[in-house]
């Protein structure tokens, strides 16, 4: 099932070889002060849903940047890779977005794809479920024939040395992060996650909240579906463990939901269009976010910096390759 909060973002090589391991995306652009702007719902010019910009969105860099960052860091430490006479597949090209970063924050809202997948991610637009597969089984195959002892230098998790040269800490990874400056990359979203669920757990314990659920609760219980709040209706294990819970009955691997599924996620994203729902949920987060971006500017602020510094650094290093 998918993560409603869809917030998560950035390029894995593999599981095991992450760039960095707490990154949090945006597809908005920063502004100069940010707490100053007013939040966003408006129509989306790609696949999932309206495009739900938060004030906390600007104190990270976008899904782009990210994705193209760790592109350059993954083709950077390869090049380390090859001073040591070990081979390294160079990084596969991003695949196609499916979703817009927030899409998901409230629950499916757009009724062109849930009406080709209910609560299930839509493939990107165009993509058919043969391409997507495809395109999976090109990613896993790509570094299935990595050595343990190459993945060991990458990361720096093995012996101090290779073919008589002495190995850099944390590895090609480690070396090729550090030059960039992101030798904290696991850190630098701490406070940009820690404002981003403190202000989505206020707003939801927020009356406000309270009360726009419950006319959204009525709305479907109209036409015959009971949940207490939009969130509890996408995660119905229905959708996922089939309703006898015995087995997934309401949607195949590749999102293809049957008829109950899209009928009541239609019925979701007109109930949450009659009730307003986006843009008043947005609006009483944003409150709850500025009040906390104020108490966390310094270090939102630095994190930020470092993310763009790092671009920075990342392209003319590229731009500069032997």
């Amino acid at each position: 099932m998918m993560n409603t909060r869809n917030r998560i973002g950035g390029l894995l090589l593999v599981a095991a070889l992450a760039w960095t391991g707490t990154a949090c995306s945006s597809d908005e652009q920063a502004q100069d002060n940010p707490a100053e702007q007013p939040y966003k719902v408006q129509a989306s010019k790609t696949w999932g849903g309206v495009a739900i910009s938060l004030p906390i969105d600007s104190y990270t860099v976008t899904s782009e940047e990210r994705e193209a960052l760790g592109q350059a860091v993954a083709t950077l430490a390869g090049d380390c890779m090859k001073r040591y006479g070990v081979d390294w597949p160079a990084p596969l090209p991003p695949t196609p977005r499916n979703l817009n970063s927030n899409a998901r924050l409230y629950g499916v809202n757009d009724l062109e794809s849930v009406a080709a997948y209910g609560y299930h991610p839509p493939l990107p637009k165009g993509m058919t479920a043969q391409q997507a597969e495809q395109t999976s089984a090109r990613s896993r195959a790509h570094y299935a024939n990595v050595s343990p002892a190459a993945v060991t230098l990458y990361n720096g998790e093995g012996p101090t040395s290779v073919n008589g040269k002495d190995v850099p800490k944390g590895g090609c990874l480690g070396e090729t992060r550090r030059k960039v400056g992101l030798e904290d990359a696991n850190r630098l979203d701490l406070t940009f996650n820690k404002v981003n669920l403190q202000a989505s757990e206020q707003a939801g314990n927020d009356p406000r909240v309270g009360a726009l659920n419950k006319r959204w609760a009525a709305c479907m219980k109209e036409a015959g579906y009971h949940y207490t709040d939009p969130l509890a209706a996408a995660g119905d294990p229905a959708w996922t463990a089939g309703e006898g819970g015995d087995g997934s009955t309401d949607s195949d691997s590749v999102g293809a939901p049957e008829a109950r599924e899209i009928t009541v996620a239609s019925t979701d994203v007109r109930c949450k269009q009659r009730v307003d729902y986006v843009r008043t949920r947005v609006g009483v987060e944003a409150e709850y976010q500025n009040k906390l971006i104020e108490q966390n500017i310094t270090a939102l602020t630095a994190d930020r910096d470092t993310w763009k510094s790092a671009i920075a650094k990342a392209n003319d290093l590229m731009a500069n390759r032997g």
